[in-house]
């Protein structure tokens, strides 16, 4: 997103929505990870040659039985040497998510996102005493009266039971 990259999401338990992506996992496990090999060396070996075969050498119906690695060519713009921290309005209290995912707020520990670690999210109060949570230009949830984070996309299986955890007794 520092980089004007927008998120999509689908929705959870639907790969029909995404299945060029999905089929590509597919023929990855299939070629790399069934019989994982015997040592990490060797199975970055094997992700080596399937990245090398799918991309250079094996051919593509969606791309009319040619390879994506023909198709490709270095992008017309270089990425910036330095990407600033994001800025955030005077109403806004600032955290950097810690690297397991959470943020330190009112004294307890709100579990957030893995994928945004390391980074500065603004929280701006809201009427009814709970905080938005923002990440540069989008709104990724609310932090409720009782310390809950709730976001505003689909949650991520893997991660419910983060969420859950986090959770003050009642």
């Amino acid at each position: 997103m520092k980089l004007g990259v927008e998120p999509r999401f689908i929705p959870p338990a639907a790969p029909q929505h995404n299945g060029r992506h999905e089929r590509m996992h597919r023929t990855l496990k299939d070629e790399t990870a069934k019989s994982p090999a015997s040592d990490r060396m060797e199975q970055q070996a094997r992700f080596d040659a399937f990245r090398r075969s799918y991309n250079e050498e094996r051919p593509h119906e969606a791309l009319e039985q040619t390879t994506p690695a023909s198709h490709w060519s270095r992008p017309g713009r270089l990425l910036p040497e330095r990407i600033d921290e994001p800025w955030y309005d005077a109403d806004h209290e600032v955290r950097r998510v810690r690297s397991e995912g959470s943020i330190k707020w009112r004294g307890e520990t709100v579990f957030i996102g893995e994928a945004l670690a390391g980074e500065l999210v603004g929280l701006a109060e809201l009427e009814d005493g709970g905080h938005i949570v923002r990440f540069i230009g989008r709104d990724l949830g609310v932090i409720d009266p009782a310390l809950r984070f709730h976001r505003f996309a689909p949650p991520r299986a893997r991660l419910r039971s983060a969420v859950e955890t986090q959770r003050k007794p009642e």
